[in-house]
């Protein structure tokens, strides 16, 4: 596992005011799920099932597809260890910059790791899988769906992962799981954490064909999703309360946030079709704005100089309010001023 990624507000106590870091929604209003899970706080006496069974039948239902293609797992990051682990020694292709754990958990399996360089390509090995992150993080961008539909058709070959964890914060188009049942090639990886803002619960799930899930169950360990947030699921699946803001109006004001911040000399800010952006200080070292956000503001950001090909003027934050939206950018100026 990679250390440093966002929301590491552990490490600072009472410090933080403000959390730019974390891409899950900070304002959601989980009161009735907690409702919900203190009558079901017994459950802490017995095991889970060793598999969610349950769980993964109305997801399935749902999406219209049939149980066997679901497997519900510990967060998105149980589903894409497995995956390394059922194809250990396989050839991976990476697209930067991206989420950290997939070269992470590729390395752990002995994969060899290719960040898409064309001469490397044209030397891997046809058991290859690509890992894409759609939307990317922590650059935002969107893959056309036709485009990523295209892909995934015209090479069957190939094993593509598409890791869709935040599906519901952009207005772009996604892949659906019940589009894609006649390709064998593919596994979308879907997080209930961030859909329904519960990272503490660890709540993800892998769709695939029923062959791929059948060999993964193989490899899993017994009890690794727990049983609140087995519960928690169920409740969410069947109810599907709105947690998250209005997507037009959230992305609005993280736009206008990008505008703010591409205003500031020294900055650039990358294009986005979400709620999160990738920015460049060119002025100061982004560990240094980072600390200096932290003591003088409590304000927390992702310093983005961990994932591949980005270095360390590089950071990432996620739009908040309007008003916590204008003091980062606030502090930022009067950081700048101080340098």
């Amino acid at each position: 596992m990679v250390f440093g990624h966002g929301d590491d507000t552990y490490r600072y106590g009472d410090k933080i005011r403000m959390n730019f870091s974390s891409n899950i929604y900070q304002k959601a209003d989980l009161t009735a799920l907690k409702d919900y899970l203190r009558t079901r706080l017994d459950a802490i006496g017995h095991y889970p099932e060793p598999q969610p069974f349950e769980l993964e039948g109305m997801i399935a239902e749902k999406l219209c597809i049939s149980a066997d293609m679901v497997m519900v797992t510990s967060g998105a990051n149980e589903a894409i260890y497995l995956i390394a682990q059922l194809y250990r020694g396989w050839a991976s292709v990476i697209p930067q910059p991206t989420y950290t754990e997939y070269a992470d958990a590729c390395r752990m399996f002995d994969h060899l790791v290719s960040y898409e360089l064309t001469d490397e390509l044209e030397l891997l090995p046809d058991d290859r899988i690509y890992w894409i992150c759609n939307p990317d993080n922590p650059t935002g961008n969107v893959l056309l769906k036709p485009l990523l539909k295209h892909i995934i058709r015209q090479h069957p070959r190939y094993l593509y992962v598409v890791d869709q964890s935040y599906a519901d914060y952009t207005l772009q188009p996604v892949l659906a799981p019940r589009e894609m049942t006649d390709c064998y090639n593919v596994m979308i990886i879907q997080s209930l954490s961030k859909k329904y803002c519960i990272p503490g619960l660890r709540l993800g799930y892998l769709t695939a064909s029923p062959i791929i899930i059948q060999r993964l169950r193989q490899l899993r360990q017994p009890w690794t999703v727990n049983s609140l947030a087995i519960e928690a699921g169920k409740y969410l699946v069947a109810n599907e309360p709105k947690v998250l803001p209005d997507m037009e109006t959230y992305l609005a004001e993280a736009q206008r946030l990008h505008d703010e911040l591409q205003a500031i000399d020294g900055l650039m800010v990358m294009d986005t079709q979400t709620h999160y952006m990738l920015v460049n200080i060119d002025w100061a070292e982004s560990n240094v704005l980072k600390n200096w956000l932290i003591e003088h503001e409590g304000i927390l950001i992702r310093d983005a100089s961990n994932f591949h090909g980005l270095d360390n003027h590089c950071f990432r934050v996620a739009a908040q309010t309007r008003e916590e939206n204008d003091a980062l950018v606030s502090a930022i100026r009067r950081f700048k001023d101080s340098f």
